[in-house]
């Protein structure tokens, strides 16, 4: 009797040694089951806790793309073994997020935009720079000043040709104070669609090409304008102006 019990002792044993096993395996406890599906929050605290330089991350087709400073082995090996792989594209890339505010700020702290004309400018994330928007013919002139203070490899430009107006119509009404500016009547519109502010950067043409000037500028002249490419919707519309061109004098 004894030695029965013992042997139905060890086959239970077995049994639930067996069981164990069985349960771990279908409740998923392997490593697979220790990976979490990549989003944004996650992300960035496993960046901060991991001390990995990044620039930023962004969303797209399902995915976190994750911009990693000097991607190498083992940062991907770190990354395999938090999030399951098929949630997240990681990217190397050359600047960290920081670095790329700070060259954005630069651009307003030292007052760039006025100076050298830009229209607008960005943080691209997914090509890890920084955007300007600048007209062709002030192209050259501000390159040489953004690149004695920004590095080169961290500037994109986006080239603004002048091409056709952006608008044609009639100026209603003038303002000198605190900005000069030109309200727009397009034709077939019952009220102004546009305000064009006037800058020292804005260029004005009468109807033979010759340079002109606001004190040349008066209601019911038939215009051509450019704007530099940034308008506020609003009513009327905003915008900078780049080119104007008088129709009639």
């Amino acid at each position: 009797m004894f030695r029965i019990n013992v042997a139905y002792i060890w086959i239970a044993a077995v049994i639930l040694l067996l069981g164990g096993c069985t349960a771990a395996q279908d409740s998923g406890d392997g490593p697979e089951a220790a990976l979490i599906l990549a989003n944004p929050n996650d992300v960035r605290h496993f960046l901060a806790d991991e001390a990995i330089a990044n620039g930023d991350i962004y969303l797209e087709d399902n995915k976190v793309h994750i911009n990693v400073v000097g991607l190498g082995r083992e940062v991907t090996e770190r990354f395999a073994g938090k999030f399951t792989p098929t949630s997240y594209v990681l990217h190397n890339v050359t600047y960290t997020a920081g670095e790329l505010d700070s060259a954005y700020t630069l651009l307003s702290d030292r007052e760039l935009f006025n100076q050298l004309n830009l229209y607008g400018s960005w943080i691209d994330v997914k090509q890890n720079k920084i955007g300007i928007s600048v007209p062709d013919d002030y192209l050259a002139s501000a390159r040489k000043v953004l690149e004695q203070q920004i590095d080169p490899g961290m500037l994109s430009y986006e080239v603004r040709e002048l091409r056709e107006p952006h608008v044609t119509g009639t100026i209603v009404q003038l303002e000198a104070d605190p900005v000069k500016r030109i309200l727009i009547l397009e034709p077939g519109k019952e009220d102004p669609t546009y305000w064009f502010t006037i800058n020292k950067r804005s260029e004005l043409y009468d109807p033979q090409g010759q340079k002109a000037g606001w004190t040349d500028l008066k209601p019911g002249q038939q215009v051509h304008l450019w704007s530099t490419g940034m308008v506020e919707d609003s009513l009327p519309a905003q915008a900078t102006l780049r080119r104007l061109e008088l129709i009639t004098k």
